[in-house]
């Protein structure tokens, strides 16, 4: 697209040193490392990093033109674009750009469960036989053939402009319907500026990333920004009616006209009845449906209604095949690395992977864990480095409290010391029955050998990362096979 058509359509003022008819922009970049021959590169600044100090890396990489602000002007001779907010331009040039985008967009944020809802979302709109994707934590879930076309991510949302590019890729390949994962700072930061968000949804609301918002009230505020600022106009919300923060969002929902669809035991509209060995029974629209879970658990129920009150928010649905839709519910799969099944042991023993990393996370997880187990239950964690280390004694009480054996090792420890990390975790822990071994393969290797007849590990953290990083460096760690190849060594010493 030629940059004079681009210029001739954004608002926001700017100044420009060259012909905008005889540039050819093929592609948007933040990320200087992004950046292909005839991409717009803009230099935007953020919390840490100035994109001006990339420059002559996007330069050097094919960028055509370069986007900075006023106070940067002086950074670059190169074809440029200045501007009063680089960002507020950059939204305008990505909305002309990318173009068309997916009708209908799901934004989930919540502390927990936006991996799983997102996933489910994305499952039962195939249950329905509408072409759909999900974005998040795991990338984008969607059919192979797409993938191929599509830029990876390892941010819960995406940065805007790989957002954006990723999301015209799905409607080029007639996918309307997308489940997005939206974190707090994803919203702090405006990753998803201009998007039209069709339904905004809430999963719950509890400590996490305090390292970056620094309290929960600010938290919390970042959340709101969904359906304060982002939410389209009478755009559905779907809200846990459950949770001590419902009233507080409803309200909000509310004075910005959105329509709620709340669900839990305490809604009105999906009113869950009964949660019971992964058997659930809810009420809509004053009938009655049950269907039973692969993943059981009570906050698994509440992901898989909140998924359901989001497709249910822009899909009319008749009664007998919403019947039908409820029925194959059963056939939903977990998300990867959320409660995964890994393995069992001869003497019966179970060994599963989660991601939980927060300490409501966790403490769900370790309660489907003891109502799944026949003996014991054995987790194993740590946590990040360079992150929210209020949560770290939080979740050491958690673990002793509702596990037999606790095996506390390294995360992700990132800049921080290990070992520093792993005594801010063992402070809270009941040290007659926890375990410290820093190395998490070795830790690994420990917590199979120590496992009884029908004892239950969790490996509570990693989930589906295939990597750990420590320091600056990020190294090869799949936890499924190292699970593996720990079970094979231990049958060998056993023979």
């Amino acid at each position: 697209m030629k940059l004079s058509t681009i210029l001739s359509q954004v608002k926001t003022p700017f100044e420009i040193s060259c012909d905008p008819t005889q540039i050819e922009v093929s592609d948007i970049a933040i990320d200087s490392r992004l950046v292909t021959k005839n991409s717009a590169f803009f230099a935007l600044q953020g919390k840490t990093q100035n994109g001006s100090k990339f420059i002559t890396d996007a330069i050097k990489n094919g960028a055509a033109i370069i986007v900075l602000s006023k106070h940067e002007a002086r950074s670059t001779k190169h074809e440029s674009i200045i501007c009063e907010n680089p960002f507020t331009l950059l939204t305008e040039f990505l909305k002309i750009f990318y173009t068309p985008l997916p009708q209908n967009i799901y934004a989930i944020t919540g502390t927990n469960g936006k991996t799983s809802t997102a996933e489910f979302t994305r499952q039962i709109l195939q249950f329905l036989e509408k072409k759909s994707a999900s974005i998040g934590t795991l990338g984008v879930m969607c059919d192979e053939d797409v993938k191929n076309d599509l830029q990876n991510s390892s941010l819960t949302t995406p940065d805007i402009a790989s957002l954006y590019k990723n999301l015209h890729i799905l409607k080029k390949h007639d996918i309307d319907d997308v489940a997005l994962e939206v974190s707090s700072i994803g919203l702090e930061q405006g990753r998803i500026a201009g998007l039209k968000i069709a339904v905004g949804a809430f999963t719950n609301f509890t400590q996490d990333h305090l390292d970056y918002h620094q309290s929960i009230a600010e938290y919390f505020r970042c959340k709101m920004i969904l359906f304060n600022s982002v939410l389209e106009n009478s755009g559905f919300a779907v809200l846990n009616s459950d949770i001590p923060e419902f009233k507080k969002i409803k309200k909000i929902c509310e004075e910005n006209n959105h329509p709620i669809i709340d669900y839990g035991f305490k809604a009105n509209a999906i009113k869950l009845l009964i949660v019971l060995n992964g058997k659930i029974k809810f009420l809509f629209n004053k009938k009655t449906y049950e269907f039973e879970l692969v993943a059981s658990g009570e906050f698994q129920a509440f992901n898989t209604l909140c998924a359901l009150g989001n497709v249910l928010a822009k899909h009319q649905i008749p009664e007998e095949k919403l019947y039908d839709l409820v029925k194959k519910l059963h056939l939903l799969q977990p998300a990867p690395g959320r409660m995964q099944q890994v393995s069992t042991l001869p003497n019966g023993a179970q060994i599963f992977i989660d991601f939980a990393h927060s300490p409501d996370a966790l403490e769900n997880v370790l309660k489907l864990a003891r109502d799944l187990a026949k003996d014991r239950v054995v987790v194993l964690f740590g946590c990040g480095g360079n992150r929210d280390a209020t949560k770290r004694p939080v979740m050491g009480a958690i673990a002793s409290r509702l596990t037999d054996l606790v095996i506390i090792t390294d995360d992700n420890p990132r800049l921080e010391n290990p070992a520093t990390i792993r005594a801010e975790i063992l402070a809270a822990c009941d040290r007659s029955k926890t375990i410290e071994i820093n190395d998490r393969k070795s830790a690994i290797e420990k917590a199979t050998s120590l496992l009884q007849a029908c004892d239950i590990l969790i490996l509570a953290g990693k989930g589906h990362e295939k990597y750990q990083i420590i320091g600056d460096q990020k190294f090869e760690f799949d936890e499924e096979l190292i699970v593996k190849n720990a079970l094979t060594k231990l049958s060998q010493s056993q023979v």
